[in-house]
């Protein structure tokens, strides 16, 4: 059997964190619902978010310009992206296909290859990974059976890349409700 996480239903090397990221068409129009109607907040946007970064889609590489918003609703972050370009990525294929929301579930586990690995040794096929150009820091993304509904997401939870979302959570966890929307650098990817 294998060892679950605190989560209660997940397998514990997909680690105790996570995020629930959703596409949409327009980021502006769904950030002012999350913040007017859902009362979470404040996001932090970041424009260009794979202007560093290799892209790699069903085997070929592409490049892709995304917005992307963060913020947290307790412990859970919540991720926010629109796609800006036609490139070719699991975005694309969401949205094309007539959906928007939720997209995919994210996990930052100890061990990222042998998570990656645990879920294909589970029937989970790689979509697409993107990398900084030095190579580090690889995110994968992974579609499973069809009743997940969603994919799933591995990404490495550095202690840069900790601290950035540290003060993300800061910035949630004081929100009054003024300044729906901060700016930040670029997330570190290693």
């Amino acid at each position: 059997m294998l060892e679950s996480t605190n989560l209660g239903i997940l397998p514990a090397y997909l680690g105790k964190r996570m995020q629930m990221a959703f596409v949409v068409p327009d980021l502006d129009e769904s950030l002012r619902f999350w913040t007017d109607v859902l009362k979470v907040g404040p996001f932090v946007v970041i424009e260009n978010a794979m202007s560093d970064r290799h892209f790699i889609h069903r085997g070929q590489q592409s490049k892709i310009d995304i917005s992307l918003a963060f913020s947290y609703v307790g412990e859970t972050q919540i991720e926010v992206i629109a796609q800006t370009n036609d490139g070719a990525s699991p975005y694309k294929e969401f949205l094309d296909s007539g959906r928007q929301g939720l997209h995919h579930v994210a996990f930052w586990p100890e061990d990222t290859e042998g998570a990656c690995k645990a879920l294909q040794q589970s029937g989970f096929d790689e979509v697409c990974s993107a990398r900084a150009l030095d190579g580090g820091g690889k995110v994968v993304y992974f579609s499973g059976p069809d009743h997940l509904g969603v994919m799933l997401e591995i990404a490495p939870m550095t202690p840069a890349r900790s601290a950035y979302f540290a003060g993300i959570k800061a910035l949630a966890d004081a929100w009054d409700g003024s300044r729906p929307c901060e700016s930040f650098a670029p997330a570190p990817i290693t």
